[in-house]
């Protein structure tokens, strides 16, 4: 059946191409991060947030912002990342429920728990890898570890 009006009857002719294009990935922020949280039992609790205040001056000094608990996190983790014959891995680590947050870089992560990253080759879940770390780090600060040079 054809239409009085001739235009209808070419639109109902042809036929609609349809252009298949590939959707354009993003590239990814090279600045991008991944948040690992650990556990920490109480007195280390208390610890990593007296240091983080001891920090924070130095911290203020010298970028003239506040220095936040997952901030200082995250530099004495890259400080520990750096020093990782200072690291007792066979200190036991039991999960406590309560939690504390780092933010690494994606390369920074990857060490940790990429395919052939430290968690892998000990055998350790990347929150354990994380715990060690702090804990060895928090140690060596007591002992006579400078807070400035992880700021």
């Amino acid at each position: 059946m054809e239409s009085i009006n001739p235009l209808f009857n070419e639109i109902s002719r042809s036929q609609v191409k349809i252009s298949t294009t590939k959707p354009k990935t993003r590239a990814e922020r090279s600045d991008k991060t991944k948040n690992v949280k650990f556990s920490v039992e109480h007195i280390f609790y208390m610890k990593l947030r007296t240091y983080c205040k001891q920090a924070g001056v130095y911290y203020e000094r010298k970028y003239r912002k506040p220095l936040s608990q997952t901030k200082f996190n995250t530099l004495l983790l890259r400080h520990m990342l750096k020093n990782l014959d200072m690291v007792d891995w066979e200190i036991p680590y039991k999960d406590s429920k309560r939690y504390m947050h780092t933010n690494l870089r994606i390369y920074e992560y990857k060490q940790l728990g990429g395919p052939y990253g430290i968690g892998i080759s000990k055998g350790f879940s990347d929150r354990k890898v994380v715990y060690l770390m702090m804990k060895a780090g928090v140690e060596w600060l007591q002992r006579s570890g400078d807070i400035e040079k992880i700021i």
